[in-house]
């Protein structure tokens, strides 16, 4: 992980000459009841960029929910030089307002990243991943979530009863696959060929139409397709699409696109 600061001294200078009032504030409240009592325009930032390379403080800028920042229209930086935008992009606020009265406020704070395959993201796995004086707010590997699913272990209880999807699947990956398929205990509805495909319903539930029944409720679950490597004989539990109906589909969709006669050749290779 990385804490990736907002250098308030970098921000000063690159607007000194710019000929605009601005305002730094790490308080929420006091960046909101500004909004509240000037008529201006509140602006998202970190969409306007000199160049194609992406600081990191921009990518993760750019991820925070619009809550935090604002209308979704990026022209705050527009109003500055290009040289003054080369300055601050790696020094973005979290959020920015303009009125023609005070000019810009932005709103500051620390985030915390981790670099990922697909570039950085906002992530902390041991307390709030955007910090301000009066507010927090916790990610996972760019997810928003709510506190207690980073600071409080997770379960196998837990899991199964969390009704939103997104909160589930944090959970998931910090338990890990292998460990929540053994502790919850999940029986086999289908086997192909050394393979079990493992399912168990969790608290969320969804419609469905149903031609003989109509419009029914059901839960949503979780599927898991159990393998067993040819190598080592270990045992590995990889997450297949809950829509899966037979272990052969389930094991035909973790390799997208590959087509082969899967009946013929795995009873053959076996």
């Amino acid at each position: 992980m990385r804490l990736v600061r907002m250098n308030r001294k970098a921000v000063r200078e690159a607007l000194a000459d710019e000929g605009w009032r601005f305002t730094l504030t790490d308080s929420q409240a006091e960046f909101k009841q500004h909004h509240a009592e000037c008529r201006g325009l509140t602006l998202p930032v970190a969409s306007e960029s000199t160049n194609r390379s992406r600081t990191i403080r921009e990518q993760l800028v750019g991820q925070l929910p619009w809550d935090m920042r604002g209308q979704p229209f990026p022209r705050w930086m527009s109003y500055i030089s290009r040289e003054a935008r080369k300055r601050l992009q790696p020094n973005l606020p979290l959020a920015a307002q303009f009125c023609l009265t005070h000019g810009f406020t932005f709103l500051v704070g620390d985030v915390w990243a981790e670099r990922q395959q697909n570039g950085w993201h906002i992530h902390r796995a041991d307390g709030p991943a955007v910090i301000c004086k009066d507010g927090t707010f916790y990610f996972w590997r760019g997810w928003r979530v709510s506190p207690r699913t980073v600071m409080k272990p997770p379960t196998t209880e837990r899991i199964l009863a969390e009704t939103n999807q997104t909160e589930r699947e944090v959970l998931l990956q910090r338990m890990g696959m292998e460990n929540f398929a053994r502790e919850a205990n999940l029986q086999p509805v289908d086997s192909f060929s050394g393979s079990a495909l493992l399912k168990v319903n969790t608290a969320e539930t969804r419609r469905r139409w149903q031609s003989n029944r109509g419009s029914v409720e059901e839960r949503v679950p979780l599927a898991f397709l159990k393998v067993i490597c040819p190598s080592t004989q270990k045992t590995y539990f990889l997450r297949v699409d809950p829509e899966t109906e037979t272990a052969k589909q389930a094991l035909e969709s973790t390799l997208p696109g590959y087509q082969r006669d899967w009946h013929k050749d795995l009873i053959a290779e076996s």
